[in-house]
């Protein structure tokens, strides 16, 4: 009970400061590309699943369209069900989404449902150890816990640098990130 407290005046504070990140710099996204490591660029028709941006959330759209030139496979984020892992539906840039759960854009349950290779990950706050602290709903922590069961997957966070907190509350369902990707640069979780 008191890390779920915790994490809500974490959420709270972590709000504020991705909004003002956004502010400052609404472009912030365009240079995810720059920084994103080598040793992780997917390789040909693997699959990328990445997320719509909302909420101030930096825009993945660039770096997303960059791995679609290379081609590689686009999926985006579907809830099926509360209490559920999410799916992956194919996208590629152009594509018209749909109304998902919670208002957030997706492609229609025609779309194929893909197993990505690499997940794009958004946040609200990140630390060094790799811990993600998301909105609650526990959709990526049962996701990632699900891909990880059935075989090989990288997740790499993408945020504001200003999201780096010392320390994101965190509990033992929590997933941790491989990777964090800002508009700065690039690290290796120490987790």
């Amino acid at each position: 009970m008191l890390t779920q407290w915790r994490k809500q005046r974490a959420r709270a504070a972590a709000l504020k400061r991705r909004a003002a990140a956004h502010g400052a710099d609404p472009e912030a996204g365009r240079r995810l590309a720059e920084h994103f490591p080598d040793c992780l660029w997917p390789p040909l028709h693997s699959v990328v699943a990445g997320y719509h941006a909302m909420r101030g959330e930096i825009d993945p759209a660039p770096l997303m369209e960059t791995f679609w030139c290379e081609q590689v496979r686009l999926a985006l984020p579907c809830v099926t069900a509360p209490h559920e892992p999410l799916v992956f539906r194919a996208w590629a840039p152009g594509d018209e989404l749909e109304p998902g759960a919670h208002a957030i854009p997706a492609p229609g349950p025609r779309a194929p449902i893909l197993k990505p290779a690499l997940v794009l990950a958004p946040l609200l706050a990140f630390d060094h150890m790799g811990r993600r602290l998301g909105y609650g709903g526990g959709y990526y922590d049962r996701t990632l816990a699900a891909l990880r069961a059935s075989g090989e997957v990288i997740v790499v966070g993408l945020a504001y640098s200003a999201q780096r907190v010392k320390r994101v509350p965190s509990a033992a369902h929590d997933m941790r990130l491989d990777w964090i990707v800002t508009e700065h640069g690039a690290f290796k979780a120490d987790g």
